[in-house]
């Protein structure tokens, strides 16, 4: 995903719900391109997103191993990336004209290790799985939330035990 697009969490769905920046007047920019999966609702004015946030640029990944991982995605392997990761939930948004979502659930995957497997997934549009370490005392999300963020990743078949 690339920053300022029209599918740009930080530019659309977070300034829906939590308006551009009260002094520079414009959305949060993450600096860097990230993946991310469609959002899913949660009821209540709850909305579940989820991104995977690469370490460093496209433009550092050699184009010889990319070539070998997509071969390899080509003959059916479906390698495993590493992460730590963060689940945010920010909410209830009290505004007057207020959007119908009102909370922002966000987990976001921060790649260690998987960045060519990554990028030659997403080019080929195939799928890797994810070995992610969810980092739970450095986030803001209660117990219960990250009860709800792993039904919810169950019901999608993102997790296995």
């Amino acid at each position: 995903m690339t920053p300022g697009t029209e599918r740009d969490y930080f530019a659309n769905e977070q300034v829906e719900l939590w308006d551009k920046d009260a002094f520079w007047d414009l959305p949060h920019h993450p600096k860097t391109e990230y993946y991310r999966t469609p959002p899913v609702p949660l009821g209540e004015g709850k909305r579940f997103f989820e991104f995977v946030v690469p370490m460093f640029p496209k433009r550092w990944l050699s184009e010889k191993t990319l070539a070998a991982y997509a071969n390899r995605l080509d003959g059916g392997e479906k390698p495993t990336a590493l992460a730590v990761s963060v689940l945010d939930v920010r909410g209830p948004a009290t505004r007057e004209e207020g959007p119908e979502v009102t909370e922002h659930w966000c987990l976001a995957h921060y790649l260690l290790d998987g960045h060519h497997k990554t990028y030659a997934a997403s080019l080929a549009r195939k799928p890797i799985t994810l070995l992610s370490f969810l980092a739970t005392a450095e986030s803001v999300a209660t117990e219960e939330n990250v009860d709800k963020t792993l039904e919810v990743l169950t019901a999608q078949g993102k997790v296995s035990s």
